[in-house]
């Protein structure tokens, strides 16, 4: 007995809507953030550079304020200080990670370099933006492993189709789905694909 198989559907020709002329939302890889990893993007001698600096700024600092002053007051001016210095250094290191990520991603990490230092407003707008329309990490191809930006739906080397499509409307369809989200058709085993 042979297996019968779904008829393809067919779709009814309507005037396209508005919805349809705007492209469909592609499904983006997750990037798999950790901590660890984000902060070696700050270069070392950066990091050096800024304690030395702070511990600097902390000797002046209790060398122009040390005559005339008690224990308890030389803590209080030497707490202020090091207080500052913490969040000017973690200033410095946001600006430097934004510049090193910018350039990871294949954006222009001069201008996001600026725009963060010398946006009008509070000092963390610039990064607040940054952070919200920063690009996708790419990603290597899984057939050819040459890296592709990851709006590609093709690999621009080996031809390799980058996202997964339902086989009975064309629809994209997220990895793990078993069903597809536009027509309903039922998709093969995950694994399989």
């Amino acid at each position: 007995m042979a297996e019968s198989r779904q008829p393809p559907i067919e779709k009814p020709q309507i005037e396209k809507s508005m919805t349809d002329r705007i492209p469909r939302t592609r499904f983006p890889r997750r990037e798999k953030f950790r901590f660890s990893r984000e902060i070696r993007i700050i270069p070392r001698w950066l990091v050096i550079a800024v304690a030395v600096l702070d511990v600097i700024a902390l000797a002046i600092a209790l060398r122009i304020n040390w005559n005339g002053l008690d224990n308890h007051s030389a803590l209080v001016i030497a707490g202020a200080v090091t207080a500052y210095s913490i969040a000017v250094a973690a200033y410095i290191f946001l600006v430097a990670y934004i510049n090193r990520d910018a350039k990871r991603r294949g954006m222009s990490p001069t201008l996001w370099t600026l725009l963060v230092m010398f946006l009008p407003g509070a000092p963390l707008s610039g990064c607040i933006i940054y952070f919200l329309v920063r690009e996708p990490l790419p990603f290597n191809c899984p057939q050819c492993g040459s890296p592709v930006r990851a709006d590609f739906n093709f690999c621009p080397y080996c031809k390799n189709n980058l996202r997964t499509a339902c086989p009975h409307c064309g629809s994209q369809v997220g990895e793990g789905h078993r069903y597809c989200p536009n027509c309903a058709w039922e998709l093969a085993d995950p694994a399989q694909r």
